[in-house]
């Protein structure tokens, strides 16, 4: 991780901090535990979007399979009437299986993984209101999840994560046959199915709409204001930071050609970033997401505002990249 990349990361520390200072000074009490509950799934969605941007298979579909998610648990559960514990694997399952086929139809077809997770979102999302027939889901004596602990789970992945990625063999290991979409796609999409399920334990219910778009853009949010590296969509992979990638020795989605001399792929270098910056954007967009909710400002409101740090956060991913050269 380059020096910018910390000082970044130490900026969006000291933010973060005087934000939780300001919520504990000014905000009700308990307010702080609503931040955190809300932060953790959304948390997971934009750990999950991170993943795939970092292995050069962009996920756009990680918001509708987090809301397909957590509808298909809870009709697992009260149409079906299985034990929650045996819905939440089945979906789990269903989703690391979506991810394979979608990192199938991006190496196979040598087609962009954002176009292949795009096509999938709108599945994801006619599911969705097709199993809920556009009404809310309700989950019968739903297990309280403690805000904490569910912070606590998506701090632990966000961490562990970020510090996988800095071994640099790890890196190495995605540029290799089909590990890169593999790992960026089906680990996306089980990471996005378990932001579903801390959604639903949270919210008692499953609600279809527009909610996988307000994650997706939230989490993308996220992902570029914590300095997660951009991948090349013009190519469907990796980072387009000044690394040279020749195009006869590599797939568009990112893996070597067969018979390619061994040249480093655009999965080697699908997406710069550090150890806590996602994890503490989501903070930070949850501290300004609770804080405007109290000022009664309404939802498109919201909507906007996270637009903005989508752009705000391509401008600071392009400068780290111009700063790391």
């Amino acid at each position: 991780m380059s020096k910018w990349q910390w000082v970044w990361e130490g900026a969006l520390g000291v933010v973060t901090v005087l934000g939780l200072g300001m919520v504990l000074l000014t905000a009700p009490g308990g307010h702080l535990l609503n931040i955190l509950a809300s932060s953790a799934p959304l948390g997971l969605v934009a750990v999950a979007l991170s993943l795939s941007m970092r292995a050069g298979t962009p996920n756009l579909a990680v918001g509708s399979v987090s809301a397909l998610s957590g509808v298909l648990i809870a009709s697992v559960v009260v149409v079906l009437g299985m034990p929650l514990v045996v819905g939440v694997l089945l979906v789990i399952l269903l989703a690391a299986l979506s991810g394979l086929v979608m990192g199938a139809f991006t190496v196979l077809l040598e087609a962009p993984a954002w176009a292949v997770t795009l096509a999938a979102a709108v599945v994801c999302d006619a599911l969705s209101l097709g199993f809920t027939q556009a009404r809310t889901i309700l989950l019968p004596e739903a297990p309280a999840l403690s805000p904490v602990v569910g912070f606590a789970v998506f701090a632990v992945v966000s961490v562990a994560g970020g510090l996988l990625w800095a071994r640099g063999e790890f890196r190495q290991w995605l540029t290799k046959g089909w590990a890169g979409p593999v790992v960026g796609l089906a680990g996306s999409c089980v990471l996005a199915a378990l932001g579903g399920f801390v959604l639903l334990l949270r919210l008692g219910a499953a609600q279809p709409g527009s909610q996988g778009l307000f994650t997706m853009v939230f989490a993308l949010a996220a992902v570029l204001l914590g300095g997660t590296g951009l991948p090349n969509l013009m190519h469907g992979g990796g980072l387009s930071s000044g690394t040279s990638h020749p195009s006869n020795t590599s797939r568009p989605g990112g893996t070597p050609l067969p018979g390619g001399t061994g040249a480093t792929s655009m999965v080697a270098d699908g997406g710069r970033g550090g150890v806590v910056g996602t994890l503490l954007a989501v903070l930070i967009l949850a501290i300004v997401q609770g804080e405007l909710t109290l000022l009664a400002v309404p939802t498109y409101v919201i909507m906007i505002v996270l637009g903005g740090v989508v752009i705000a956060g391509l401008a600071v991913s392009r400068a780290l990249d111009a700063l790391r050269q």
